[in-house]
């Protein structure tokens, strides 16, 4: 048995896969129900108190899902890394592995692995969020919303190579996890400095809105930085593993 198989058979059968596919679907299918009908669920139980909320839309629905799914699926997403590739947290599974294979046979299976996973779940839950969109308000754009997607799956396979990259620095599944998640949070706010946002990968996260609502594409420069900093951490997490003592 190769590592990629037994990559696929430890997702698996530690109910990682499952976790993934949950968060997203699960918002799929929460963010149309709550954007079509919070309306008259406040006005039925808000004993009497005046709210205004913008007009329900599909635009809005989608907005509602991916906001929702990514404050909860990244975080997935970087444990579910985090407990792939932070193989040295276990001295005795490290040693095995490292007197067996190299580090690259090492790594590249979890981090494809973690990444297929990712977008997979991600993927799935986007299309259980455009059929409830589509019968709760209209259906939205197909072309848009594909591209849309197409930058939150590359925003995570970032996140699964910076879980990489922490790795190689930090032993702890759950240290190299909320680190992850730490510098994602880093990287958010400072995409708020003018002229800096559109070459992070945090533009990505925010451009599924944009998209759906129909404005101009303007994320070429955070594709090519995104994916220059996932070649980069990469090979950067694997000089450091290479040299690094268990």
């Amino acid at each position: 048995m190769n590592l990629w198989r037994l990559e696929w058979i430890r997702l698996d059968r530690t109910r990682r896969l499952l976790l993934l596919v949950g968060v997203f679907v699960f918002f799929a299918i929460v963010g149309p129900i709550t954007t079509r009908y919070l309306p008259e669920i406040l006005e039925r139980f808000g004993a009497g108190i005046q709210i205004t909320m913008p007009e329900p839309t599909a635009a809005l629905a989608l907005a509602e899902f991916m906001s929702n799914a990514l404050q909860i699926g990244v975080l997935a997403v970087a444990f579910v890394a985090a407990a792939a590739l932070a193989f040295d947290a276990n001295r005795e599974m490290a040693v095995f592995l490292r007197t067996r294979a190299t580090i690259v046979s090492i790594v590249a299976p979890r981090f494809v692995v973690s990444s297929v996973a990712s977008v997979a779940a991600l993927i799935i839950g986007a299309v259980v969020a455009f059929l409830g969109v589509g019968v709760l308000f209209d259906w939205p754009d197909p072309g848009r919303y594909i591209v849309a997607v197409a930058l939150i799956s590359l925003y995570l396979v970032f996140t699964v190579a910076l879980a990489a990259f922490v790795s190689a620095f930090v032993r702890g599944v759950p240290a190299v996890a909320l680190v992850t998640v730490g510098i994602l949070v880093l990287l958010g706010l400072l995409s708020l400095v003018p002229n800096v946002g559109r070459w992070l990968p945090s533009a990505l996260a925010g451009g599924f809105d944009a998209i759906i609502a129909g404005r101009a594409f303007t994320y070429w420069p955070s594709i090519g930085a995104t994916l220059l900093a996932i070649g980069a951490m990469l090979w950067l997490a694997v000089v450091r593993l290479e040299g690094r003592e268990v």
